[in-house]
Parts: structure tokens; sequence; C-alpha cells
């Protein structure tokens, strides 16, 4: 059987108030048979510092679902611009955690945070924060500005460059595109809105983020159309033969 795909894109859970509809959601998807594999595409909190001192209960509930159902189904995490250090220090909690992409065939996953190449203001922010001094200077100073700095961090990716942020870039989506393997399909986050995008025989798919509307999509190889959908029928929609447009209504 071939291996069908869940995806979560932008969550962006505040850690601020109960976020029990986001976990509800993976209780259900935790019920999906196994040849169904769940990748998130980044941003699942608004902000994710893996240190000691930036991490609360949400941080570690949410790793240790993703721990249980690694030994169900293939669970793929990919850092998005509000995450941080994920990938390095929480990796056994992952089928697979990267900061760049995941690929399986010609499927191709990633944040979509770096398509825009003009956003050089993001791209010198990306450099200071990830760079391994950085990564150093949060851990030694965790415990006691943890707080402050996170919020600090926040509030930045919050603020710069919007004119890059509320804009879909065609242009550079495209020729991301063409730089692909023919017949790719590539699967992206990050500018929060329904997207589809061709170029000879590729295809992009940008997703809904889930904390607009609680969305999820699914997509199926033997049956190759990408279905978006309610939070709420994830069990009609993986486990059972629907009509896809239907399922998007």
């Amino acid at each position: 059987m071939s291996q069908r795909w869940l995806m979560i894109a932008d969550a962006h859970l505040t850690c601020r108030k109960p976020e029990d509809e986001f976990f509800r959601m993976l209780d259900a998807a935790a019920r999906l048979p196994g040849d169904v594999g769940i990748i998130f595409l980044g941003d699942v909190f608004d902000l994710w510092i893996a240190l000691r001192g930036y991490e609360n209960d949400d941080h570690r509930r949410f790793l240790d679902w993703c721990r249980r159902e690694k030994a169900k189904r293939k669970i793929v995490f990919l850092e998005g611009n509000h995450e941080f250090y994920v990938a390095k220090t929480y990796a056994d909690a992952f089928t697979y955690a990267g900061e760049d992409m995941y690929r399986d065939g010609v499927l191709q996953w990633l944040h979509g945070d770096r398509i825009n190449k003009r956003d050089r203001g993001y791209a010198v922010l990306r450099f200071i924060l990830r760079n391994p001094l950085t990564r150093w200077f949060l851990w030694l100073v965790g415990p006691t500005f943890g707080p402050g700095f996170a919020h600090y961090v926040r509030e930045r990716l919050r603020t710069t460059n919007q004119a890059y942020k509320r804009y879909f870039p065609e242009s550079q989506a495209l020729r991301y595109l063409a730089s692909c393997p023919p017949d790719s399909v590539i699967f992206a986050g990050h500018f929060h809105d329904r997207v589809t995008k061709t170029a000879d025989g590729r295809i992009m798919e940008v997703l809904p983020a889930y904390a607009n509307a609680s969305e999820l999509a699914y997509y199926d190889p033997a049956a190759p159309e990408l279905a978006v959908f309610p939070a709420d029928r994830i069990a009609d929609v993986c486990c059972n033969p629907v009509n896809l447009e239907a399922a998007e209504s």
C-alpha cells in the first residue's frame, strides 16, 4: 500500500491559553491507519526555542505525542521560521526532523520561508538566530533571561518585513519550481493561504494555516488530488473513500 500523508501547517500555538482543540485533533490523527504518515510543515508553535528555560508543558505534550506515534507511523517535523533548534535537540521524537525539506520520491515538503530570496531582512535574522554561537549563548542564559528573550524574538518575527510576508511571491515560487526535478509535487506552508502553482509538470501546493480555520491537508499518491478539509473531518477523509471535492466543502 502506498504511503499516504496528513499535513499540518502553521498552527501557531501560543502557549498562552489551553490548546485542547489542537491536541484533540492529534488524538484523532493517532487513530488513523499506520500507512498514513503525518508531516508538520513548521510553525506548530508561535515560538519554540528548543532549549532549557524557553519551553513549557505544551511543547513537552507535543513531543510526547510524536514519540508515541513514531512507533506506529512516519512522523516528520520541519522547522518553521518561528522554531529554533528543534530538529537538533529532539531528533529522537520524530522519524525525520530537519531545518530544510523532506522528500518521498517525487513528493517534497518544506516550510516555505526561504522561497522568497528577496527577503534579505529575514535572511539576516535567520542567520543571527540559527548559528551555533547564538544557540550556545541562548543555552547559557536561558534559565535567567529566557522568557524575556523569547518575547523579543516573537515580536521581531511578527514585525520583520511584513511586505514580504503578506503577499505570495509568485515569481520566486515559479523559479523554485523550475529548479525541482520533473514531475515534482511540492507542499509548503508559511504563507497561510491556499495557493496552487504549476510549471512544466511540476506542482506547488501551499497549504492554509491551521491557525486560521483548523484546516488540514491530505494526499494519497494513488488518487493524486490534494484534499483540504476541517480538522473534524479527519476520519472521513483519511479512513474512507470520499469525493475530495465534497471533503473540501
